[in-house]
């Protein structure tokens, strides 16, 4: 009879810690998934480190263009080195230095030495993509997004490797090209959503891109969302093949986030010729889409081919803003439950504008964000900046990598 009674006891308390457990699911689900206000507070700057222009393998991190992949459980990322090379080494993290003072804070110690992508894909190179534009480990195989510098005719449709033992970069079967069903403007940097949206959306992963490359035809003319459906190509033999994507957030030259491209009326510091996007997530426990990247001519405009500054400063080969120092890093904030709006056919994903936007990290004077990644779980964002360690060579600058604390609380 006592032991009849204790496993009674014992059942009721499993029975109440599931509950709990179910309802504890469902309220974070359903209640608490409020919009993120970015604030020096909430976007707390922790330091940075640097990475060694040593080359190692066949490449060296001068003149990267910043696309990383972080390693959580190893205490490392991956990054791309020269972008004429295209290569990827493992680094690890160190401590991070808070002073600001670039020349005293450690380096990154390689783990892997560059290693070659494209040349080694298993069905060849034949729409020869040549830039790196995303990154994430999945499942134990890297997902390594790239597209074609100049794509003029818009054609290009491949965009996707899978390094299938990343822990060997040098030796890894590459698989690829497969095929993001969003193509160009889908294949840019990799994130992982938060569990508490898996279900709503439907997937575990988003991928987005605006306006890194050339050629606006090819290009969502704002910040994209698309989630994208990689279980099927990393738990199979496929060597190619389609990778279904989702619209959520999508625009185009036909439909932009914002007519007046060139800000001729003065009034447009939302999204201007001058603006790319780097890096996009969703930031967990809130409904809220954050993407960085830098933006210009919002306060001067916008010239094509003109000699900045009333005709005194420098000479632009593309589009510039009229004035040198109307540039910057930004920043553009969605809310997710728009997504959903598009995901049922109530929104076209056209008609989604940010609820905030503005400057990234005023506290730092800093080159442009050329790439970033979150560690989840650590709430840790890890922003790649151009060419600002100007310390370990007269010849050669490298990136820095700066550390921001995410609180949602």
């Amino acid at each position: 009879m006592n032991e009849m009674i204790k496993n009674l006891f014992d059942f009721r308390l499993w029975l109440t810690a599931l509950v709990l457990t179910s309802w504890s699911s469902y309220a974070e689900n359903t209640i608490n998934r409020p919009l993120f206000e970015l604030t020096p507070k909430s976007v707390e700057y922790l330091g940075g480190f640097r990475l060694p222009l040593t080359t190692k393998g066949v490449s060296r991190i001068a003149y990267s263009q910043g696309v990383i992949a972080l390693r959580p459980s190893k205490n490392s990322f991956f990054m791309v080195g020269h972008a004429q090379h295209q290569a990827i080494a493992e680094f690890e993290i160190p401590e991070i230095n808070t002073t600001k003072k670039i020349g005293e804070w450690p380096f990154a110690i390689f783990k892997q030495p560059f290693s070659t992508l494209f040349p080694c894909a298993s069905s060849s190179n034949p729409q020869k993509i040549n830039r790196v534009t995303g990154m994430s480990e999945i499942e134990g195989q890297l997902v390594v997004n790239g597209m074609e510098y100049y794509d003029a005719d818009a054609n290009v449709r491949d965009t996707t490797l899978i390094v299938r033992e990343p822990d060997d970069l040098e030796e890894s079967e590459i698989d690829g090209f497969f095929q993001l069903q969003g193509a160009a403007h889908a294949a840019g940097w990799i994130s992982k959503i938060p569990q508490t949206w898996q279900k709503d959306l439907d997937s575990e992963y988003l991928v987005g891109n605006a306006s890194t490359l050339p050629i606006n035809s090819r290009l969502s003319i704002g910040p994209s969302a698309f989630t994208a459906h990689f279980w099927g190509v990393l738990n199979s033999e496929d060597k190619s093949g389609l990778i279904l994507t989702t619209d959520l957030m999508d625009f185009s030259l036909k439909h932009p986030i914002v007519e007046d491209q060139y800000n001729e009326s003065l009034k447009n510091n939302l999204w201007t010729e001058l603006s790319s996007a780097y890096y996009g997530f969703i930031i967990p426990r809130t409904s809220s889409y954050l993407v960085i990247g830098k933006s210009g001519g919002h306060n001067s405009g916008i010239g094509y081919k003109i000699t900045q500054d009333e005709g005194k400063g420098r000479k632009c080969g593309g589009p510039c803003s009229l004035k040198a120092g109307d540039s910057y890093n930004y920043f553009w904030l969605f809310d997710v439950d728009d997504f959903l709006s598009v995901k049922t056919g109530k929104k076209q994903p056209y008609q989604i504008r940010p609820y905030q936007y503005g400057f990234f990290d005023k506290s730092n004077t800093n080159p442009y964000i050329i790439g970033a990644d979150y560690n989840i779980e650590k709430k840790l964002l890890y922003v790649v900046f151009a060419n600002e360690d100007k310390f370990q060579s007269e010849y050669e600058a490298a990136p820095v990598i700066r550390v921001y604390k995410i609180h949602t609380n």
